[in-house]
């Protein structure tokens, strides 16, 4: 029963408005994030708190890269959640590979125009002359953000899942294969470069990195065993099973061209046959 309760509350979401027809949604798991840093502001609370709503609003806009560009290509069931370790865009419905790619590398785009336009607007503010202490601490504030944006941006473009890099691998594997195999494909890159990253964050003690590193791993190994298991050489194998089959393909064209052009030369020497017949008069 007490576990029963605790999932109910960790799965408890509040919808607080809608944007372009979006409904957003604030999960509870948002308290986990905003906690830790305002907890300890004491009189840097009102600053801590600023740039805590600055960031999420961040994390907002990023997301709405996705959701309208979903919307763009008229996919249904929009819906944006916010939580403790970013947030996500949901959809339903299923786009062209080459829409999926687009919707998912919105976000990222996003992230980084505001990543540079904070540095920019920061840059110009600090070389500024007579600055308050107000103002000083304004465009501070305003640089860590960039800073967190580009780090954002560049650990969610990697090629590891839940995140958009991953995400956009796969939209790019499906070109060439099944959804399932992409997915998959990507799934057991994952479990390869999370781990690094994590046990990277970890020794040069920097939690946002290592934590997005676990992330990767539980999703990728959860990915994994719901769609088969774990078999680092399946992708292998099946490029060599492609690459079987495209050489049998080849071979049966050429096999068919080649029966093609016997069927053609031999008619062109019953024809040539034929009009050498009348021309010798031959009845």
């Amino acid at each position: 029963m007490f576990l029963s309760r605790l999932n109910s509350i960790l799965n408890w979401q509040v919808r607080v408005c809608r944007l372009f027809g979006i409904p957003i949604y604030l999960h509870i798991t948002l308290v986990f994030f905003l906690w830790p840093a305002l907890r300890n502001g004491g009189n840097a609370f009102g600053y801590l708190a600023e740039f805590a709503v600055l960031l999420v609003f961040s994390i907002l806009l990023h997301e709405l890269g996705h959701a309208l560009t979903a919307k763009y290509y008229r996919l249904t069931g929009l819906s944006i959640t916010l939580h403790g370790f970013g947030g996500f865009a949901s959809s339903s419905g299923w786009g062209k590979p080459k829409q999926d790619l687009l919707i998912t590398l919105a976000g990222p785009a996003v992230t980084f125009a505001i990543g540079i336009a904070c540095h920019l607007i920061a840059n110009y503010g600090l070389q500024s002359e007579g600055l308050s202490d107000g103002a000083f601490i304004q465009y501070e504030i305003i640089k860590q953000l960039a800073i967190i944006q580009i780090l954002m941006g560049c650990l969610n473009l990697m090629p590891i899942l839940p995140f958009d890099g991953g995400l956009a691998l796969k939209a790019l594997l499906t070109f060439r294969m099944a959804p399932t195999k992409a997915l998959r494909a990507v799934a057991h890159l994952s479990l390869i470069l999370a781990p690094i990253v994590a046990i990277y964050g970890y020794a040069k003690d920097m939690p946002f990195v290592w934590i997005f590193g676990l992330m990767g791993v539980f999703s990728s190994l959860t990915t994994l065993l719901q769609t088969g298991g774990v078999r680092m050489g399946e992708f292998f194998a099946d490029r060599r099973e492609r690459k079987e089959a495209e050489a049998n393909a080849r071979r049966r064209m050429a096999k068919q061209e080649e029966f093609f052009a016997d069927v053609t030369a031999r008619q062109r020497e019953r024809e040539e046959k034929e009009r050498l017949r009348k021309l010798l008069g031959e009845d």
